[in-house]
């Protein structure tokens, strides 16, 4: 019985991961990097605008994870979408800007990237793996 427990736990995480994907994961992704990405920010540069920015992605980051959560419709998720993109904009824009700012913090910001990415895809791209 007690090597079947192991057994049985491997064959959950492959299963999760050849099912992996999909809008909530990459949601939820996006949520935990963009929250990363402020408390670098705002360890390393304490409040200021760069922390504003960094805090208001990570918000509007939650936001959109929890509806995503909540089982809503692609067109009902739309706005908060639209929300979390024109915050990953502007602080995309300051960061290839090299602003000082958030130079610390490029590392965290490309985290961030990928997860807006896989946002995006599972949002606007219906043949994408991450559409469910």
């Amino acid at each position: 019985m007690n090597r079947i427990a192991p057994i049985l736990a491997a064959a959950l995480m492959v299963a999760g991961c050849a099912t992996g994907g999909g809008l909530g994961m990459a949601a939820s992704h996006l949520d935990s990097s963009a929250h990363r990405f402020y408390e670098e920010v705002y360890y390393g540069r304490g409040t200021g605008h760069a922390a504003d920015d960094a805090a208001m992605l990570a918000e509007a980051a939650t936001d959109f994870s929890q509806a995503v959560d909540r089982g809503r419709s692609r067109e009902e998720l739309q706005p908060s979408f639209d929300r979390v993109a024109d915050r990953y904009h502007h602080l995309r824009r300051q960061v290839e800007s090299r602003d000082t700012r958030y130079s610390d913090s490029a590392l965290a910001f490309e985290r961030v990237t990928d997860a807006y990415l896989d946002v995006d895809r599972a949002m606007n791209h219906p043949d994408s793996r991450y559409h469910e």
